[in-house]
């Protein structure tokens, strides 16, 4: 495909009143959409105003300001995000809250107002919060800097981070309200190879356009703005990616898990085809064909879809905390440690989990592939009730 100057596809030439540039990944893709905004603006794109919006993690608590649109809420530069703990209601690092007091003093593009998506009710919530956007903007621009969005299937696997970018795909898709996915970066997330990314590209009908010079004011906004808060690894990747003189940059990245004071890490390594780094590329989200983007009411029912119905991946709910509103308790963990662990590093961090549960009482229940649990239950389910639903093993502990 040859770089265009011009999308065009029916209404994807002209200008708009009002865009919203949405983040799909959480983490830093709230702060790059600022990327797409000055990519398409020199491509020669046009509005009068527009907005960011990033996820919401449903694995954290968030204070944030009240929208009249249900799973809409406002974020400024006090918002706070905070650990999902009975014992530890800890505060880290808000990048989103960072965006807002970027907006808030420095002009970009007719940006005015950051928001937070809630994905708490799944793609269900989502597509109906989409719904009630586009009474406000013109188009939806969704921002995925890396490609995992892309993600399709068994060939894919250490993709990192897929959930947030499914349900915000299918949910776009779902609301049938006028879309684009801006994509930049490809593989610099480290989660899909190039000859994955570029099939993708092919098979979505991709237009492809030259990133031209955006990319030094780009670094330049996160070196002094988002940098020194949360210092990512995609961001300063694609940057380094675009100006490399080498034609494929190979490097490590990892997944990770998290247990209070113990840290575990798993390797891999990703090639990046630098030339793909010099360009961005736009997509109709319906042209996506993503597995894990289907329709779900919940990030658990969301789970229990792609992890146990289909492939087990690394994810954004492994080993993080679920408030359940029905049923039994209050705070579930995901007890489903990457599979990019082997056998013996996910054994010990289960048990680890268990066993602080018995001294501690950390959470009211837990989730655990039937398969785990079978390694599991001689040793602990005296301690335990144990039910199955969904094809998950369920633990409550005895009181």
């Amino acid at each position: 495909m040859a770089p265009s100057q011009r999308i065009e596809v029916g209404m994807f030439g002209k200008s708009f009143k009002k865009v919203l540039f949405v983040g799909t990944g959480g983490g830093n893709d709230v702060f790059s959409t600022t990327l797409a905004m000055s990519a398409l603006w020199q491509t020669g794109w046009r509005w009068q105003e527009c907005a960011l919006a990033g996820v919401l993690s449903p694995f954290h608590r968030h204070s944030t300001v009240y929208h009249d649109i249900e799973g809409l809420s406002v974020v400024n530069k006090d918002s706070k995000r905070f650990l999902l703990r009975y014992d530890n209601q800890k505060e880290i690092g808000f990048v989103d809250a960072r965006v807002s007091e970027m907006a808030s003093k420095r002009p970009i593009f007719y940006m005015k107002g950051v928001y937070g998506l809630s994905i708490a009710r799944g793609t269900a919530g989502l597509t109906e919060t989409f719904k009630e956007l586009s009474n406000i903007f013109d188009l939806i621009v969704l921002v995925d800097i890396g490609g995992d969005i892309f993600y399709s299937g068994p060939r894919d696997v250490h993709v990192l981070s897929p959930m947030f970018d499914a349900i915000v795909l299918r949910a776009v898709v779902n609301s049938g309200v006028p879309s684009i996915l801006f994509e930049a970066g490809p593989g610099t997330d480290g989660e899909l190879e190039p000859e994955a990314l570029t099939e993708s590209f092919t098979a979505s009908g991709a237009r492809m356009f030259s990133l031209h010079s955006n990319i030094d004011w780009w670094s330049d906004l996160y070196d002094h703005w988002i940098k020194p808060v949360r210092p990512g690894r995609t961001v300063p990747t694609t940057i380094a990616a675009f100006k490399s003189q080498e034609l494929e940059l190979t490097l490590q990245y990892q997944a990770r898990a998290h247990l209070g004071s113990i840290r575990r890490y798993v390797y891999h390594t990703q090639r990046i085809v630098t030339d793909l780094c010099r360009k961005f590329f736009l997509v109709e989200p319906k042209l996506i064909q993503n597995p894990f983007a289907l329709n779900c009411d919940s990030p658990y029912d969301w789970f229990v879809k792609t992890q146990v119905s289909q492939q087990r991946t690394n994810n954004e709910a492994n080993l993080e905390y679920l408030p359940v509103h029905s049923g039994h308790g209050r705070l579930w963990q995901f007890l489903t440690p990457s599979p990019l662990f082997n056998d013996s590093e996910r054994l010990f961090m289960m048990e680890h989990v268990l066993h602080n549960q018995l001294e501690y009482q950390v959470c009211d229940g837990y989730w655990l592939f039937e398969s785990d649990w079978k390694l599991l239950s001689d040793k602990w389910q005296e301690f335990f009730q144990v039910s199955e639903r969904n094809s998950l093993i369920e633990l409550i502990q005895n009181r």
